[in-house]
């Protein structure tokens, strides 16, 4: 009996949901909010808002173009479907799209529509009976970057009918402004997310290593440069979250420089140069460190921030390792440079400290011929020696790569 009146309670629930969705206002707009740190952003509104609305199918399109095969959506369905949703999308673009009622585009920044297979050509609602959609609630969102989003509603056919209320158009109106802010915050995290991935890809190009520590000096983050050059020594590793040098004297000298970091950031007009922390690695490699604070960001602090930054280097190379300039493809450094092939080759040469006699001999040409390629490099760079190509080609390094 126990059984039957819990069964009956949870029926009751979910009738009062579809009764009285606005009820429900409260909780939806909460989950606006979430869904943007979840995995898959606003599948717990698409689902919940499926379950409040009673409907087959609930779709947030983040991204419509008909130049990609297909949008970018969250979707959330209800349970034991057999539509295959991402089937009926490609074949609605491919035969549909001319219907402007059933186009995303054709749907403005806080419309509200509502159509069925009554309302489209006969083709089209052939389709729609055939994915068992009796109607479509269909509703866009945008933000000021220019970033549009839908959100679609399919409910199926029942007996009786049952067309979307006044209360539940309400409802949807009711949770258009709060996507609407909750866009602006997401686009914002996208791009920032994006300029952080180009800046951590630029470091990784320079073989430069970076690892941020919060404020108890543990690691929140390293690029894939930082861990590449830990991988590759002895003596350095990540352990227990901070990074552990096997030289006591590098560790110790690390650890000052970070205490040293963190008391910085804390005084608002103190220094904010860092320190130079250098460490002999297991085989003679010799690596640099520069220690310093990070940047203090108002409404931001904490002991769980970003609050040191920590830049790797190797400053030595291994003696398998071949040297930066001379290893740079001499198609490069005359495309750079407006340098034929020849002579494009002599300056990586010269560059990396050989002499017009060591260059000519590793070029297989006569010293007499190295001479003349090098002065026609100094005069096409407007440059008097070898050390003004040295200084040019180690500015360059970073482009040859």
């Amino acid at each position: 009996m126990a059984a039957e009146s819990a069964a009956v309670l949870r029926l009751a629930r979910g009738c009062a949901e579809v009764a009285q969705p606005l009820s429900a206002l409260p909780e939806l707009i909460g989950l606006v909010y979430e869904g943007l740190n979840e995995a898959t952003p606003w599948f717990g509104l698409a689902e919940r808002l499926r379950q409040v609305l009673a409907a087959r199918n609930v779709t947030v399109t983040l991204h419509h173009s008909d130049d990609l095969p297909s949008d970018v959506q969250v979707m959330a369905v209800e349970e034991n479907n057999e539509t295959d949703w991402l089937l009926a999308e490609q074949v609605h673009r491919e035969r549909f799209t001319h219907i402007e009622l059933v186009d995303p585009e054709s749907v403005m920044p806080g419309d509200l529509i509502i159509f069925g297979p009554a309302d489209v050509e006969p083709e089209c609602a052939a389709f729609m009976v055939s994915l068992n959609v009796a109607s479509c609630l269909r509703t866009c969102f945008a933000e000021p970057g220019g970033m549009r989003c839908w959100v679609d509603v399919i409910r199926g056919r029942k007996m009786p009918e049952q067309p979307f209320s006044a209360e539940e158009l309400e409802l949807v109106s009711g949770l258009l402004p709060h996507l609407t802010r909750a866009l602006g915050l997401y686009a914002r995290i996208k791009r920032q997310e994006a300029e952080k991935s180009i800046y951590e890809g630029s470091l990784d190009h320079l073989v430069l290593g970076c690892l941020l520590l919060d404020g108890n000096g543990q690691v929140m983050r390293l690029n894939q440069a930082a861990r590449a050059i830990i991988d590759k020594h002895q003596g350095l590793e990540l352990a227990h979250g901070r990074l552990q040098l096997q030289d006591r004297a590098g560790q110790r000298a690390l650890d000052r420089a970070i205490a040293h970091a963190l008391a910085a950031r804390t005084r608002q007009d103190g220094p904010r140069r860092g320190e130079l922390v250098r460490l002999h690695a297991l085989g003679g490699m010799l690596l640099g460190m520069l220690v310093t604070p990070a940047p203090l960001l108002e409404f931001y602090q904490g002991r769980y921030v970003p609050s040191v930054i920590l830049h790797l280097a190797e400053l030595t190379e291994g003696p398998a390792a071949p040297r930066v300039l001379n290893a740079s493809p001499a198609d490069l450094i005359a495309q750079l440079l407006d340098l034929t092939r020849q002579e494009a080759r002599l300056a990586g040469l010269l560059a990396s400290g050989r002499t017009i006699s060591e260059a000519a001999g590793q070029m297989g040409i006569a010293v007499s011929a190295a001479r003349n390629y090098s002065k026609n490099i100094y005069a096409k760079l407007g440059i008097k020696g070898q050390t003004d190509l040295v200084r040019i080609l180690c500015k360059s390094s970073a482009l040859l790569r």
